[in-house]
C-alpha cells in the first residue's frame, strides 16, 4: 500500500506517509492490464469463428485486466492525495513564515490545519473474487481442441495373374445296339461308333511382354591429334668473309654447320673465323 500508516513495524512514521511501491508491483499490474486488453480485442476479432471461444477469451482477458487496472487506479488515487496534502502543508508553512514577524503565534493557529492523509480503500476481496470468478468461468467455457484426424492409409489393390491352360475335351464314344427280333436269329451287331463333337475351348492369349527400351549410352566425341607442323628447313647460309660471319653473330663456324666454308678456314683445322 503506497500510503503507509504509523505502526509498530514503522516506528519512525508520525503520520500517514506515501511510500513508493516496489518495482515488481507496477510491472505486474501493467502486464496484466495490457495482456488482458489484448485478449479482449482478440476475442472480439474471432467472434465470427466461434461465439463460445470468444466469450471465454473475453472473460479471461477481463479477469487479468480488472486486477491490474484496479491496482493502477488505486495507486493513482493515493499519489494524487499525497501530492495535494504536500501542497497544502507547504502553503500553510509559507504563510506562517511570512506572517510570523507581524502576528503573534497564537493568532496564526487558525491559519494552520492538519489534513489527515488516508489511503484509498482498495476492496481487494471483492475485486479479487470477481477476477477469479471470471477466470474460472472463462476457462470452463474454453472448448477443448478437437484431435487432429490421422489420415487412413489407402489399401493397395493386389494384382494376381492366373494362367489357365485349355485342355481339349476327350471325344466320347457311344455304342448303339440294334434290337433283335428273336433269340434264335441273333446276328452279331457291329457297334457303330458315334463321335460327339465338342467345341474346343479357346486358349487364353498370353500376356504381352514388353522388352525394355535400350538405354542410350553417351559416347564421347572422337578427338584427333593435330597434324604435326612441318619445321622450316633451315636455308643454307654463306658468308663472303669472316667479317660478315662475325656481323651475323655466328662466328666461330665449325665444320658441318651452315655457313662453314673452307675459304674461311685458313689453317684447315675445322674451325673457321676463329
Amino acid at each position: 500500500m503506497p500510503i503507509v500508516l504509523p505502526s509498530m513495524a514503522r516506528p519512525t512514521l508520525t503520520e500517514p506517509t506515501y511510500l513508493t511501491p516496489p518495482v515488481w508491483k507496477p510491472v505486474l499490474a501493467w502486464a496484466g492490464l495490457v495482456m488482458g486488453g489484448l485478449m479482449v480485442v482478440g476475442a472480439l476479432g474471432t467472434l465470427g469463428s466461434g461465439v463460445l471461444e470468444s466469450v471465454a477469451m473475453a472473460l479471461i482477458g477481463l479477469a487479468m485486466a480488472v486486477a491490474g487496472g484496479w491496482w493502477v487506479f488505486c495507486e493513482r488515487e493515493d499519489r494524487t492525495h499525497a501530492e495535494e496534502d504536500f501542497q497544502l502543508d507547504r502553503q500553510a508553512a509559507l504563510a506562517a513564515q511570512s506572517m510570523s514577524g507581524f502576528v503573534a503565534p497564537d493568532a496564526l493557529s487558525p491559519l494552520t490545519w492538519n489534513t489527515p492523509l488516508s489511503p484509498f480503500t482498495r476492496r481487494w476481496p471483492v475485486v479479487g473474487s470477481v477476477s477469479v470468478a471470471m477466470f474460472m468461468v472463462g476457462a470452463a467455457l474454453m472448448p477443448t481442441p478437437a484431435p487432429t484426424p490421422t489420415p487412413a492409409s489407402s489399401p493397395v489393390a493386389a494384382t494376381s495373374t492366373v494362367t489357365t491352360t485349355a485342355r481339349a475335351a476327350a471325344p466320347t464314344t457311344t455304342v448303339t445296339q440294334a434290337p433283335t427280333s428273336s433269340p434264335a436269329s441273333a446276328t452279331p451287331v457291329t457297334p457303330v461308333a458315334v463321335e460327339s463333337e465338342s467345341a474346343p475351348r479357346q486358349p487364353v492369349a498370353p500376356e504381352p511382354t514388353y522388352a525394355p527400351a535400350p538405354v542410350q549410352t553417351y559416347a564421347p566425341p572422337q578427338t584427333y591429334a593435330p597434324a604435326p607442323v612441318a619445321e622450316p628447313v633451315p636455308q643454307a647460309a654463306s658468308y663472303a668473309n669472316c667479317s660478315a660471319a662475325r656481323a651475323a653473330g655466328v662466328a666461330p663456324l665449325y665444320r658441318g654447320q651452315p655457313g662453314y666454308a673452307s675459304k674461311l678456314d685458313r689453317d684447315d683445322d675445322g674451325v673457321a673465323c676463329e
